[in-house]
């Protein structure tokens, strides 16, 4: 591995909360940074730790990764960042297909201290956008629809730009029945966000929904254009 792959160049393809790789260079990436922070490659810095557990994070390395988290946060007690990429360790954790054999009070422990961890990060950097996105999904497992459309609400006000957040209050508020918001807010995420195959898709279910099927299954043949193939099963059901 040559010496001017750092830490700061890997950690460009890290994104948090959804890291997912899905090239191989990708995979390759975060598996060399895994690998080189192990061997003591780069010094344990409250940033390189912080970049290491993301990136054993993403390979499903959970256990290594909340490691790291933790020795970030002790050596910087007011490293928000790493209460936050901790809190969704903790949730993807419990979460796991390894983690099935674990008892339910181990599995709502976690969630617990993911969510104490989440609402720490916004305590102590409350602009901090991606953490009101992340709560809003803890709110969203524990059925909390009100709290869940504020934090989206708080995130997209602090970064206009999260199609994520657009999407993910899209979905809410679908299930709350308003479904011209919801394609509202679908819209502005593929605005931000012109090749978000899953936006077309969930907007296509709910314009099918209000009677335009025309528009629904062009949103269907649009999203399985930009790899959500899903939807040509949909397309197949609804578009006859």
């Amino acid at each position: 591995m040559h010496k001017c792959l750092t830490i700061k160049t890997l950690a460009l393809y890290l994104e948090y909360p959804k890291p997912n790789p899905t090239s191989k260079m990708k995979k390759f990436l975060l598996l060399c940074l895994s690998v080189l922070f192990s061997a003591g490659f780069f010094a344990q810095t409250p940033q390189s730790l912080l970049s290491a557990g993301i990136a054993q994070d993403s390979l499903g390395k959970f256990d290594k990764a909340m490691s790291n988290f933790d020795k970030a946060i002790k050596l910087k007690p007011d490293f928000a960042e790493a209460y936050n990429a901790r809190g969704m360790c903790r949730l993807k954790r419990a979460d796991a297909e390894q983690s099935k054999s674990q008892s339910n009070v181990w599995k709502n422990d976690e969630h617990r201290n993911a969510m104490k961890d989440i609402t720490h990060a916004i305590e102590l950097k409350p602009d901090y956008a991606m953490a009101y996105y992340n709560r809003s999904i803890l709110k969203g497992d524990l059925e909390d629809q009100r709290g869940e459309i504020q934090d989206l609400n708080k995130a997209i006000e602090l970064n206009p730009s999260n199609y994520l957040a657009f999407n993910r209050r899209g979905l809410v508020r679908g299930q709350k029945g308003d479904h011209t918001g919801e394609i509202s807010d679908y819209s502005k995420a593929i605005e931000l966000k012109p090749n978000y195959g899953e936006a077309y898709h969930n907007r296509a279910h709910a314009k099918f929904i209000m009677g335009n099927k025309e528009g629904a299954c062009q949103d269907f043949s649009k999203a399985g254009e930009y790899d959500y193939y899903k939807s040509y099963d949909d397309i197949k059901d609804m578009c006859k």
